[in-house]
This record gives structure tokens, C-alpha cells and sequence, in this order.
């Protein structure tokens, strides 16, 4: 079985983790909001300054390896 890289962005402008999710043909199920949630505290915590640059990092980091370990493919339409 071929492995498939998958990628996301954490921005606040781009889409949701779940449609980034569905374009690579991928779903983040029920865990879809609470990842979404995090983005935004992450989000938050930074553009307040609380977060240093490598705790922004860090987290980051922390948050896409449980989105990665969360993703279930889609199901092939047709």
C-alpha cells in the first residue's frame, strides 16, 4: 500500500481543517470541531502575545500530530 503525504495550514484565513481535510480525500470525523477549536485558541493565544514563538511552535506541532493520527479516509463515491 502506497503511503499518501497529506498536508495542512493552521492560518486563520484558510479553510477549516475538515474541508482541508476533504480536499486530500480524508475526514477528521467527530474530532473535526474540537481541532477546530484548538486552531482558534492557538490562534488567539498568539495574536495576544501570550505564546512564546516556540511555544507557538510547539503546539502547532502537538496539534497536527492528533489531527494526522485522527484522519480516516473517505469513503470512494460511485
Amino acid at each position: 500500500m502506497a503511503e499518501k503525504t497529506v498536508g495542512f495550514s493552521y492560518g486563520v484565513l484558510m479553510p477549516t481543517l475538515e474541508e482541508q481535510a476533504n480536499e486530500q480525500g480524508f475526514t477528521l470525523g467527530d474530532k473535526a470541531e474540537t481541532f477546530e477549536k484548538l486552531r482558534e485558541s492557538i490562534s488567539w493565544l498568539t495574536f495576544h502575545n501570550i505564546l512564546t514563538d516556540s511555544q507557538i511552535n510547539m503546539a502547532y506541532k502537538k496539534l497536527q500530530k492528533q489531527v494526522v493520527k485522527s484522519l480516516k479516509l473517505l469513503p470512494k463515491e460511485g
